[in-house]
């Protein structure tokens, strides 16, 4: 028996299974008005606005049992075929709406259900009732609860403790699919790439916003809190939230041993699924093929650009590196790219043939121009303003518009030119060509790769008397970044911050004519007294921490 969340189109035989069964057993007493509502076009509305989720069991390919479950609380339906009843059936599509369920859930049963429900776990709150010209009686369920987790910090510590299976997906897809694979639910735009996959995201999110809709995101790494990591329109999940997901679902994540990763895209999806988001935008963590956020169903995906980064895990050269994360491509679903090298463009070509999915490419850029802290730059038929002066975003901005006018075109969104331009100018990425202080003007940029360094240098090479402070991960090539930083400016220091991947200070300095200055709140304080711009560059770990200090000097 398959157990599995229903789609639109399987609505009708779940409504034509239901309604043979209340007829049978129901109608004679219940008023016309309840069996009016579980017409296929109120049924789908409802799941179309996430308000209710419906879950079939299926046996030979046949429907035999179907459940629905609203706003994630309340069990409204429950039938299973009168031919295959007494063979676990409700139970099975019981323990699967479950699995999705936290806090305490409730049914209005039918009085002849009552020993079903009590059989499976549930409690008498009420006393018999007449619903809808039905005999029922309210019931309840207290969900599966650790009380294990009491703060935020708490569930930061287990998570970060578990196991970094760093590039793998079979685990997690197993997981995901004994869950019901809930990620279906959601409308979901997925954009990896080396450099500014979350900058693209941020872009995608602010227009639509702008125009109205509920926009979740999930990006990764984060400047100020872990909690960052998920958001809805642009707010992170609440610490009380979090804690509450981690008590219901810790011993299912210890059982098929997930990693921090995978934990967090799974409380992701739930989260997005619960507050019924419009649209879900996922950034790739790494690679493309094997990372965890590749469990979404997208409607539409995206690639930035491909730059020689995590080799040890994608390849080591430019083609091996777009194969993986062409890994994002799936059957039938429209990729688009701003990558122009050949090498790489002739993968995605292959990649897309093989799934049978349109390759879409961004168009030519003109007139791209940074001043007085903007950029703005003519695309299609718009003149664009970002407010940012980092020149590498207007490609970024120009992905996002692609990404956008596919779902305008398709149906998915209404998108007004005016929002369109609003919500791109609006949109602010942290640790992105970000200044942090005027008096010295300190701009932060995460600048973490050898692409990523030759776009910040493009962006800083117009300004004059530049002290820089640098750090990195020891993955990175730091030597490459270092000789752009050198061009810049020959008043650089090295710096070390805490973190198990960062490079030492020594290592980063090499035989360069550098500073070292392990301690990087020193190099921080001393560039205060620096009459001139200040860059303080490389992981957006290391920025993390610096952020903050800066700000709060």
């Amino acid at each position: 028996m398959e157990v599995r969340i229903l789609r639109g189109h399987e609505v009708h035989e779940a409504n034509c299974l239901i309604m043979k069964m209340f007829d049978k057993y129901i109608a004679v007493d219940c008023l016309k008005e309840s069996q009016q509502a579980l017409n296929d076009e109120n049924v789908l509305a409802l799941m179309k606005a996430g308000i209710l989720i419906m879950i079939g069991a299926f046996i030979n390919e046949q429907m035999v049992g179907v459940i629905g479950i609203k706003n994630l609380e309340d069990i409204q339906i429950l039938f299973v075929d009168e031919k295959y009843q007494r063979q676990s059936i409700g139970t099975t599509l019981m323990n699967q709406a479950k699995k999705l369920m936290y806090g305490t859930i409730h049914v209005q049963a039918n009085v002849q259900a009552v020993a079903f429900f009590q059989q499976n776990g549930f409690v008498i709150k009420e006393p018999e009732q007449i619903v809808n010209g039905l005999k029922t009686v309210a019931m309840s369920y207290k969900s599966h609860d650790e009380k294990k987790f009491h703060t935020y910090d708490e569930v930061h510590d287990f998570i970060a403790s578990q196991k970094d299976r760093v590039y793998a997906l079979d685990n997690f897809k197993r997981f995901m699919k004994d869950m019901g694979d809930p990620q279906k639910l959601l409308k979901t735009i997925h954009i990896g790439g080396t450099n500014g996959k979350g900058s693209t995201t941020n872009y995608v999110r602010s227009v639509l916003q702008r125009e109205g809709y509920k926009v979740a995101t999930f990006t990764s790494p984060v400047l100020v809190t872990r909690l960052e990591v998920m958001r809805i329109n642009n707010e992170h999940i609440r610490e009380d939230e979090i804690i509450r997901y981690a008590n219901r679902y810790m011993s299912e994540w210890l059982a098929y041993e997930l990693s921090m990763f995978e934990i967090e895209v799974f409380i992701a999806i739930m989260f997005f699924i619960k507050h019924r988001v419009d649209f879900a935008v996922f950034e790739v963590g790494l690679g493309g093929e094997l990372d965890a956020t590749n469990i979404v169903s997208p409607i539409i995906a995206a690639n930035t650009n491909i730059g020689l980064d995590h080799t040890e895990y994608l390849g080591n050269t430019y083609e091996q590196i777009a194969r993986t994360k062409g890994g994002i491509i799936k059957d039938y679903v429209p990729f688009v790219t701003g990558e122009k090298k050949q090498e790489c463009i002739e993968v995605f070509q292959k990649i897309c043939q093989q799934h049978h999915s349109p390759l879409l490419f961004v168009q030519p850029l003109h007139n791209v121009c940074d001043d007085q802290g903007k950029v703005t730059y003519d695309y299609r038929q718009y003149h664009i303003e970002l407010n940012t002066a980092a020149k590498y975003q207007s490609e970024n901005g120009a992905l996002a518009i692609e990404i956008l006018l596919y779902l305008k075109e398709n149906g998915y969104i209404e998108l007004k030119e005016d929002d369109l331009l609003l919500g791109l100018k609006e949109a602010i990425w942290q640790g992105r060509f970000e200044t942090v202080c005027q008096k010295p003007l300190m701009i932060i940029d995460g600048a973490h790769n050898k692409e990523g360094m030759m776009a910040f240098y493009e962006s800083a090479k117009k300004y004059h008397n530049i002290k820089i402070i640098f750090s990195a991960l020891r993955d990175k090539d730091t030597h490459a970044m270092l000789e752009l930083l050198l061009k810049l400016s020959d008043d650089v220091t090295v710096c070390e911050f805490d973190f198990y991947r960062a490079q030492s200070a020594i290592k980063l300095a090499e035989d360069f004519p550098v500073k070292i200055e392990k301690d990087w709140h020193k190099a921080i304080d001393d560039a205060f007294s620096h009459d001139g711009v200040v860059f303080i560059t490389g992981s957006l770990y290391f920025l993390s921490q610096v952020r903050p200090y800066i700000i709060n000097h």
